[in-house]
């Protein structure tokens, strides 16, 4: 062999070296974005959303929720863009890992295989089924990417048998995973331990499967369409028609809904007492319903007062209820404006504490000063009274 193929060949230029700085000391970066571009830049958003959310102060952060995830109201009213900002959401530490960690396991897979274009498509039409769907069933949106992540798992798995890299990475163990976590998070809800978009995972699911077989093709293509179509509906129906939804009822309010919402930002006691209560009569609003329940009760509004004593003695959710400190706001409320509404609030906030002779008490002379004409009223105090009597503590409806 000659010396001139021994040699080494000469080194690039400095300036060729540096061509590209931030792939080369990033280069795991770099390439998940080179092959997945959609995939990082969607994950990169995600992150840049929760780092706002969680290092920024009032009012940044109050008003980058209501853009990004507007409340059911605002999205009946023309906010529909909620649908699929809401997806790129999260709070807690925990919950953007993990979906994080399922974007980039997952997407890195199916974009290649989709292409840029369809899968940008494809998550945005997810977000849009997933949180469409969970505003159907719950009258919430919820937040977070989950439900895209599901439709990535339901896409894989109606191409898993034509494509190894899908076998490999949704094993059975894996798949089993996925679906007990599925489970787990009903249970959850259901117990009430925690409020989970659940409507949005399955929605998730079930899109990205049917996606998946309209790509395979074959004689399962006409009901995949179908399904599609039947998810679009449900989509339809979430915004512009719930009449089983208590929140849908209450639509014909809106504007003054909205107006109460713009004083109770603005700083309005009363404004805030009206706005908490609303929210707090919505399951899945009630803990930020409490939050303004509390702003007016500490600003010295009676109603908020009486609203924010009534929730945390009644409310069906454990973790909201304080048998004390309903106590506190109620006999604030009840000394402010002594009227048998307030004596309810009391009554029932003594029987949160226990104590029961002061509950009955207090009822009894609520049910002899309300007037009699309001018929339903004066049942509702009298059943109260026979709760408290055989030292029954009264629950508002889940």
């Amino acid at each position: 062999m000659s010396d001139s193929q021994t040699e080494e060949k000469p080194s690039p230029p400095p300036g060729r070296r540096l061509e590209f700085p931030i792939l080369q000391v990033f280069p795991t970066i770099g390439g998940a974005f080179s092959a997945s571009p959609v995939n990082a830049t969607v994950i990169a958003v995600c992150v840049a959303i929760f780092l706002v959310l969680n290092l920024s102060g009032e009012p940044l952060q109050s008003t980058v929720l209501r853009m990004l995830a507007p409340s059911p109201f605002a999205i009946w009213t023309g906010s529909l863009w909620g649908l699929v900002t809401s997806a790129f959401v999260h709070l807690a530490w925990w919950h953007i890992l993990f979906n994080m960690l399922c974007a980039r396991d997952f997407g890195r897979l199916v974009e290649p295989d989709m292409g840029a274009a369809r899968y940008g498509g494809f998550v945005l039409a997810a977000a849009v089924v997933a949180s469409g769907w969970e505003l159907l069933v719950s009258a919430s949106t919820g937040i977070g990417y989950s439900g895209v992540v599901y439709a990535l798992v339901g896409f894989m798995l109606a191409r898993r048998g034509s494509r190894a890299a899908y076998q490999a990475i949704l094993n059975r163990r894996t798949i089993l995973w996925l679906l007990g976590w599925l489970v787990f998070c009903i249970v959850l809800t259901v117990a009430n331990v925690a409020a989970i978009g659940n409507a949005a995972h399955i929605a998730g699911l079930a899109f990205g499967y049917l996606v998946g077989l309209v790509a395979a093709g074959g004689r399962r293509r006409p009901w995949a369409l179908a399904g599609l179509a039947c998810l679009v509906v449900g989509v339809g129906l979430a915004c512009s028609y719930m009449p089983w939804s208590p929140a849908w009822t209450l639509r014909s309010g809106l504007r003054q809904f909205d107006e109460w919402r713009r004083l109770a930002e603005a700083g309005d006691p009363k404004a805030q007492g009206m706005y908490g209560s609303l929210l707090a009569s919505m399951p899945n609003e009630r803990e930020e319903g409490l939050q303004w329940l509390r702003r007016a009760a500490e600003a010295g509004d009676a109603s908020g007062m009486n609203g924010l004593a009534w929730w945390l003695a009644t409310a069906p959710e454990d973790s909201l209820r304080n048998g004390v400190e309903a106590v506190r706001w109620a006999e604030k409320a009840y000394k402010l404006r002594p009227v048998p509404e307030a004596a309810d609030t009391l009554a029932a906030a003594y029987a949160e504490a226990d104590r029961w002779d002061d509950a009955i008490a207090r009822q009894e002379s609520a049910v002899r000063d309300l007037p009699a004409e309001r018929t339903e009223s004066v049942a509702l105090f009298r059943e109260r009274l026979q709760r408290y009597r055989q030292h029954q503590k009264w629950r508002e409806p889940r």
